[in-house]
């Protein structure tokens, strides 16, 4: 008799639990959401971050704070991710230089970039080769004619050394056979490479394509890399069905996704990862990402997550060589 009674009241305890998660879950949020963006204010990342941000808040009924953690290559914004309360109430917009290619590049950093719990993927970024408006070169073949011919050092604009237009253009570079380049950081990424271009200190640079494109006639972009055209600007060739394959398939575009911190309150992740799905496809946020220039593409969890592996596959041999040179 008391056994049958332990276990109903065992039953009865179990029930409520599952009910009082359940209710929690359904309650979440109660308060306003912190979302860690790892670029500096009114830079494409954070523009995208609000957003995001913006329509997600309208699902979830409470507001999503962005929070500007710059520095270190997007490491101390993925840090902090990474120590945050799992709790739901802490998200970041992740990249794949800030999660995958910094902490690779330097483990020293402290957060493992398969440590965190994926809500989905955003948005992909093709990178450019992109030279000035009066430049010789009209394609790829010409470019890489043109630069062989050079009897300097050519002077080639990237972001931070730690980037992937970085380790994208020295990949190009190497299947093009060009060997005679000098890459110059820049911290302003797009903005001061573009400028290099227009007063004559750089040859050539590289950029996401959201960002290039704004400048209109007055640069020449050459190819993407990336295996297919950009529904953005399709008349811009792939560097591929030029004759020019960089073998990298989905790790050489930049890519944008939704994380929380690794072991999020399951049935919080699961709110948050069907409020993002639903924002990222619908009509309107697609829209206004395509204005600002940015190609959105969904991923679930699970697909986001195994596309971390891959950059990491792909990009580890890259930063082992960018590291002797």
């Amino acid at each position: 008799m008391i056994s049958r009674s332990l276990a109903r009241f065992a039953g009865v305890a179990l029930s409520f639990a599952a009910f009082a998660g359940t209710a929690a879950a359904q309650d979440f949020p109660t308060r306003p959401i912190t979302m860690i963006e790892p670029w500096e204010a009114g830079t494409s990342g954070d523009i995208t971050a609000r957003i995001v941000a913006e329509f997600a808040a309208q699902k979830l009924g409470q507001p999503i704070a962005v929070q500007n953690i710059a520095g270190g290559g997007g490491a101390k914004a993925m840090l902090a991710l990474s120590e945050a309360d799992p709790d739901g109430y802490t998200i970041g917009n992740s990249w794949v230089a800030t999660q995958i290619m910094v902490p690779t590049f330097e483990p020293r950093i402290g957060f493992d970039p398969m440590g965190f719990d994926p809500i989905g993927l955003m948005w992909v970024n093709p990178f450019t080769l992109t030279v000035a408006a009066d430049h010789p070169a009209n394609n790829v073949d010409e470019f890489v004619e043109w630069a062989k011919a050079q009897d300097g050092v050519l002077r080639v604009g990237v972001c931070p050394a730690v980037s992937l237009p970085h380790v994208v253009m020295r990949r190009f570079l190497e299947v093009a056979e060009i060997t005679r380049y000098q890459p110059i950081p820049a911290d302003g990424c797009e903005t001061s490479n573009i400028q290099g271009l227009f007063d004559g200190s750089l040859d050539f640079t590289t950029g996401a394509l959201g960002a290039v494109k704004i400048y209109g006639d007055k640069i020449k972009t050459l190819a993407i890399f990336t295996e297919e055209r950009s529904p953005i600007e399709p008349g811009i060739p792939t560097a591929k069905e030029q004759g020019y394959d960089l073998d990298w398939g989905a790790a050489t575009a930049g890519w944008s996704g939704l994380v929380a911190p690794e072991g999020t309150d399951p049935e919080r992740m699961k709110k948050l990862q069907d409020v993002f799905r639903e924002v990222i496809n619908s009509e309107p946020f697609k829209k206004k990402m395509f204005e600002g220039g940015f190609t959105v593409q969904y991923m679930e969890p699970d697909a986001f997550q195994d596309l971390w592996q891959v950059s990491l596959d792909r990009l580890a041999p890259a930063l082992e060589n960018l590291k002797k040179n």
